[in-house]
């Protein structure tokens, strides 16, 4: 719609002189449980526009009303452009054609959206002529003066929020036409048909999926399922057994596979993850050994394995990455094992995969706000830099723990923490739970503290929900915060690319953690890059963060909350 008039309501109503919207229909099943949908009042034509321009314009010229839909649902909609210009729109005929495109803030300039397309690059199948023309010229001819009613389809995506789709006229091969700031807001319900809490970015976005591999079908080789049922796979005997995973179609052809899991390791005991890949042909690669994972160090030595790499990918410490050819597929093998005179056996409790095809995706920053408040979480605060010198065994010392403070201090923000007689061993050295974080994240291959898996599993052992997930935008991550759950962030950047960062200083991988955004849209963190916990907390742009967080690691972020948590 025009900037101009924003604040018309959502009521069922048309707009005069255009032609009738029929009511949105149902097109997914799920939906059916919603029934809130309607469409708001359209907005008449300005009083007076221009005429006869020389070249190709266009002026904005009335529309139909804003939709509230149930996810899956379609709406159509009637947007009326008056030919301002001195050429006529010539339907079919390149340099003379009008259309409608997609256009900036969101999705942006010629960007797919989830709203609508033609099925290409993500794009729902709602009749468009192309993922980022929106409509075409409805009549052969538009003379100067005509005008043109273009009439599109649009389609409720699943996730509920506010989604704007922006256009703007252009003459194909030619020019883009005036830009009048015309948006639809499109508001998508719960599936019970509650309202949104906040925005949504209409860009289709960057292909990520969280997987869980379930129990069964799956080859069980001296595993069983753990009591109660469905709260793991334990051994059944013996000092050793594996459990295979069926194999994991993904929504995509992937390059990237990050894997995480929770489980018990009692005293004696181990677990070791492996994937596999298969590509759309159905070749299989080999088998690529993830982590080598104990809570505790006194049996084995907590490790990833490192030298892995063929025609197929590279294993990068916890990341699975392919070569040219990229995966359809993946299946996973958790070996468990025991020492003979351990009396308990380990349990796999849950395993996770985010896979993800980020290579050719280019990401718009800053990404739209989810609300215009500010957001802050209480979360205590650490700093790393105090601990340096400390325990050099792993990893150096303290100066090195970005990560096991970050995943320390949102272990503690749930309420818990190990126990005082777990942290006899650090001695008098301030925040030993940092100390005792790093030693029991520390990866021996790797010789740090770093390894995103290893920082979750050991996050997990204190009865909370951790794995390892991938975010599109900070976008994404305001829902988190609304929802109670800090992020801990993997960054990259140059230095003085992040102002704020301590001592300008730049960096080649840096965790932190999310605690909140400003009411301008800035991020609140509290980064362990400080020289005392009381200089932790940090605000830093929204722009530079996302630069560093999607533009480094690819929005990778530790997920560590209480069971059943839910981020809508």
């Amino acid at each position: 719609m025009k900037a101009v008039v924003m604040a018309i309501g959502l009521v069922a109503a048309s707009l005069s002189g255009v032609p009738a919207v029929a009511a949105p229909q149902v097109a997914a099943p799920g939906a059916a449980i919603c029934t809130g949908s309607s469409v708001g009042p359209g907005i008449a034509p300005p009083s007076r526009v221009a005429l006869g321009i020389p070249g190709f314009h266009a002026s904005w010229y009335g529309q139909s009303g804003y939709p509230t839909l149930c996810p899956g649902e379609r709406s159509n909609a009637v947007v009326a452009f008056y030919n301002s210009g001195s050429r006529g729109w010539v339907s079919g005929r390149m340099g003379e054609v009008a259309y409608l495109g997609t256009w900036n803030g969101d999705p942006g300039q010629d960007e797919p959206t989830v709203l609508g397309g033609n099925g290409e690059l993500g794009s729902p199948q709602t009749g468009w002529p192309r993922f980022n023309r929106v409509a075409a010229q409805p009549s052969d001819y538009v003379g100067p003066g005509q005008v043109a009613w273009f009439q599109f389809t649009i389609q409720a995506p699943d996730r509920p929020g506010f989604y704007r789709l922006y256009i703007r006229p252009l003459v194909e091969g030619a020019t883009w036409m005036e830009d009048a700031g015309v948006y639809w807001q499109v508001t998508v319900l719960g599936a019970d048909g509650t309202a949104p809490a906040g925005r949504v970015s209409s860009r289709v976005p960057a292909p990520i999926e969280d997987t869980s591999p379930g129990w069964a079908p799956a080859a069980f080789n001296n595993v069983g399922f753990a009591q109660p049922p469905g709260d793991g796979i334990v051994l059944s005997g013996g000092t050793t057994g594996s459990w295979t995973s069926s194999w994991q179609t993904t929504r995509f052809s992937f390059s990237q596979l990050i894997p995480s899991w929770t489980a018990d390791t009692p005293a004696g005991s181990w677990i070791e993850v492996e994937i596999q890949a298969r590509t759309a042909a159905g070749r299989e690669t080999r088998w690529w050994r993830m982590g080598i994972w104990a809570y505790g160090d006194e049996t084995i030595r907590r490790t990833s394995v490192s030298g892995q790499s063929d025609a197929d990918g590279v294993v990068e410490t916890d990341t699975f990455k392919t070569r040219a050819e990229k995966m359809t597929a993946y299946r996973a093998r958790v070996t468990l094992s025991r020492t003979t005179a351990a009396g308990a056996t380990p349990a796999l409790r849950r395993i996770y995969a985010v896979v993800s095809d980020t290579r050719s995706y280019m990401p718009r920053y800053p990404s739209p706000r989810y609300t215009d408040r500010a957001m802050e979480l209480s979360v205590p605060r650490y700093s790393q830099e105090i601990h340096a010198g400390e325990f050099p065994q792993y990893d150096g010392g303290g100066e090195a723990w970005c990560s096991p403070t970050s995943t320390e201090m949102v272990v503690e923000y749930w309420n818990k923490r190990p126990a005082t007689d777990e942290l006899a061993w650090v001695g008098a050295h301030a925040d030993p739970q940092v100390d005792y974080a790093a030693r029991f994240t520390f990866d021996t291959a790797y010789g740090g503290t770093g390894n995103w898996p290893f920082n979750t599993a050991y996050a997990s052992r204190f009865g909370l929900s951790a794995r390892v997930l991938q975010l599109g935008s900070l976008n994404d991550a305001e829902r988190y915060i609304a929802a109670g759950v800090p992020l801990v962030a993997s960054i990259s950047h140059a230095p003085g690319a992040l102002p704020g960062f301590l001592n300008n200083d730049g960096t080649n991988g840096h965790l932190l953690v999310i605690i909140g955004f400003t009411s301008s849209g800035d991020v609140i963190a509290n980064d362990p890059a400080a020289t005392s916990d009381a200089t932790v907390h940090r605000v830093y742009g929204r722009e530079a963060f996302e630069r560093a967080w999607i533009g480094g690691s690819g929005g990778v972020v530790y997920f560590i909350a209480t069971p059943n948590t839910f981020v809508p």
